[in-house]
């Protein structure tokens, strides 16, 4: 079944990554010249959520840059006009979180430039400076086990007050919007990312760099990833190394050929078999480490078996 499978999923696959190519091009043109926050003056914080992804083309916008981190409470601030520098008041985000990442990146083509993260620092500061090229930029927050309710931080852009803190609602479930996303799946995302799932699953000798680098475009340095896809029937049998739950945090993300979001959770047993998928699926398991102090584990030892349900 896979060989007589892949005959139409590749061919149909190139199409779409060929189209996916060109529409993330389009895109990227046409926010230089037509994002409203271009010509926004006025900083402010802006929560991912149902209301974020309300208009069509930030939905379309979204899926064509990134999978979906379902397990992260994700803030975007910004605008900001730089000459010098960002600085972000860090020990209101450890109020919020134990665990987090920043990302500054580009308003034009929205290419990152530096992140810090819980890991990356002292924890001693009360704020954090990164020096950028002069430009405009915007700062990406990921909470990870989120306090509710919680406070987004204060920011500095060149040593000046730019953006004040911004108290907040967010319950456990503040990312269950994603479950219901799916139902605006339409035919241009098919077209979009429908090459997902034969990259994964019949890669046909494609470097695995390659392949990383068009699955996840945007990974976190401090993840380790590993993914794949699975057939209608399927589970994914997990098997992790000693050890590897006390030092790391392991999360799980399925998601539908198109990479519309189905479930995700935290995988707390070195020994787990997924439900029986009813659809064609992709998933990744991110892999992060609970301190600074600890290696990444080895890939090999992070077994990962998809096998017909029982």
């Amino acid at each position: 079944m896979n060989q007589i499978e892949a005959v139409w999923e590749v061919p149909l696959g190139l199409a779409s990554f060929i189209f996916s190519r060109l529409l993330r091009s389009t895109l990227t043109h046409l926010g230089r010249y037509y994002n409203p926050m271009n010509t926004q003056e006025v900083p402010q914080w802006q929560v991912v959520s149902d209301e974020f992804l309300e208009r069509p083309i930030k939905l379309l916008w979204a899926m064509s840059r990134a999978r979906w981190n379902l397990h992260a409470l994700i803030a975007i601030a910004g605008p900001f006009t730089v000459n010098k520098s960002i600085s972000i008041r860090v020990a209101t985000i450890a109020a919020a979180t134990p665990t987090w990442t920043a990302v500054f990146y580009t308003l034009g083509n929205f290419k990152t430039l530096a992140n810090i993260s819980s890991l990356s620092i002292s924890g001693e500061n009360e704020w954090e400076t990164v020096t950028l090229p002069p430009g405009r930029y915007l700062v990406g927050l990921r909470h990870y086990h989120w306090a509710d309710p919680l406070t987004l931080p204060e920011i500095q852009i060149d040593g000046q007050a730019a953006l004040a803190a911004k108290p907040m609602a967010a319950p456990p479930d503040a990312n269950r919007f994603y479950r219901s996303l799916i139902q605006r799946q339409g035919l241009i995302h098919q077209m979009l990312n429908g090459y997902v799932y034969p990259l994964l699953r019949y890669p046909l000798g494609l470097p695995k760099p390659f392949v990383r680098d068009v699955f996840l475009p945007v990974p976190n340095p401090e993840t380790q990833f590993h993914y794949g896809a699975l057939q209608k029937g399927e589970v994914l049998k997990i098997q992790l190394p000693d050890g590897l739950l006390d030092t790391h945090e392991l999360f799980f993300s399925l998601y539908n050929r198109f990479c519309f979001p189905l479930d995700w959770y935290p995988l707390t047993s070195q020994d787990f078999v997924t439900e029986r998928c009813d659809r064609k699926s992709v998933f990744i398991i991110r892999i992060h480490p609970k301190s600074r102090a600890v290696q990444p584990p080895d890939p090999e030892t992070i077994q990962l078996q998809p096998m017909a349900a029982v």
